[in-house]
């Protein structure tokens, strides 16, 4: 918005090219000289018969009037610009003014975005985000030996209220099951690190999960020292042992495994002793694989 000074300057600009444009630089030559007034620009005006009676004989240019009138057509064009920049720069500060005033103040916490709620009827888990410790997979509803994926095991992710959780360790590196912990107590239903790179020491942390009912540890270097570990699995219904470093002095503590229902050890190193320990004393319910 220009200012009061602004439009008046913008007045005079308009006033003062009108009045060269109604008042141009031509003036009669003779014995009585006068201005003439408005004549088109592209020739001078003719000698009117008063004028010739007057003694005027010629037209010329009236240098006086013209360098009068450019000098106002100058001063009315350095008014304009003047005014433009002065609402140009008048402006300006209100504008930064607005600015400042929407930025928070300095030292003020910067505003922090609101979470994401999480989906409903699901639980969160935290881990670390720089690399994965593998998939979760949800029990199929169509098919129960079946598992569909659900998401990575990594950073933040929800997990369903109600439903049978699988765990599938990654396979290509070691990773840290110190974040198992992290998992709240029951969900977890089976664990699958089939041919991952756990160790003895990796067992214990795995022994750490509440409520797990299916473990697969086949193809790892799992030793009868790992196999201590998960004594501590109570409610352990199924595990899978096959082509791993056990030998016979993990059969007391597979044993102790008193709610197994399937057990197998394929391609171990079992002597026959072991075997027919197994057999013996673990529930006649539980499916032995040897």
């Amino acid at each position: 918005m220009l200012k009061e000074s602004q439009i008046k300057n913008l007045w005079l600009g308009v006033t003062v090219l009108v009045m060269i444009g109604v008042y141009p630089p031509w003036k009669e030559f003779g014995a009585l000289e006068a201005p003439l007034g408005f004549a088109s620009i592209f020739s001078p005006p003719v000698l009117s018969e008063e004028a010739k009676a007057r003694g005027i004989n010629r037209i010329d240019i009236d240098f006086s009037r013209l360098s009068v009138e450019l000098f106002l057509g100058i001063a009315a064009t350095v008014a304009l610009v003047l005014s433009a920049r002065g609402a140009a720069v008048s402006a300006a500060p209100s504008i930064e003014g607005e600015k400042r005033q929407n930025a928070p103040a300095a030292g003020s916490p910067k505003p922090v975005a609101a979470e994401p709620l999480p989906p409903p009827n699901t639980v969160t888990v935290e881990l670390q985000s720089n690399e994965s410790i593998g998939e979760i997979l949800v029990e199929s509803e169509e098919d129960a030996d079946y598992w569909e994926p659900l998401c990575k095991a990594r950073g933040t992710f929800y997990l369903p209220r109600g439903k049978k959780l699988q765990l599938e360790l990654a396979k290509d590196r070691r990773v840290d099951l110190a974040l198992l912990k992290r998992f709240p107590t029951g969900y977890l239903h089976s664990i699958d690190g089939e041919g991952s790179k756990i160790t003895d020491d990796d067992a214990e942390k795995i022994a750490s999960v509440t409520g797990l009912k299916e473990l697969d540890l086949s193809g790892t270097p799992l030793s009868s020292k790992g196999v201590e570990h998960l004594r501590s699995l109570k409610s352990l219904e199924k595990l899978w042992l096959d082509n791993t470093l056990i030998d016979d002095t993990c059969v007391p503590a597979l044993i102790s495994l008193s709610t197994l229902k399937k057990l197998s050890l394929e391609g171990t190193s079992l002597n026959e002793i072991a075997r027919e320990s197994l057999k013996k004393d673990l529930p006649e319910s539980t499916e032995l694989k040897i």
